[in-house]
């Protein structure tokens, strides 16, 4: 199974089938979850990508999804925005990724 599957597997967990794994991937290669707007079911299961899913995990789902560490922290940026708390093991594995 792929990491972009392992997720999605577990961010539906609890909803249901509602986010694919083509979907999380556009989510990280857009870096924001307006590329969800047709699907808002979809798009709530992926707002708590950084929240439910370890950094080294979402790492690989990006890798795989064809994009970068960036393009991730851009949607969790995104996310910030939209009212999602802040995910600290996110923040320090991502400082410790980017060497920043």
């Amino acid at each position: 199974m792929s990491s972009l599957s392992m997720a999605a597997t577990h961010l539906n967990a609890s909803v249901g089938d509602v986010l694919s794994p083509n979907q999380l991937a556009a989510a990280l290669q857009a870096a924001t979850l307006d590329v969800l707007v047709g699907s808002p079911k979809a798009a709530a299961a992926a707002s708590y990508l950084f929240v439910e899913v370890d950094p080294r995990m979402i790492a690989l789902c990006a890798y795989e999804a064809g994009t970068d560490i960036d393009h991730a922290n851009m949607l969790y940026l995104d996310l910030l925005q939209r009212s999602m708390p802040r995910v600290m093991a996110w923040e320090i594995a991502v400082e410790t990724m980017l060497c920043r």
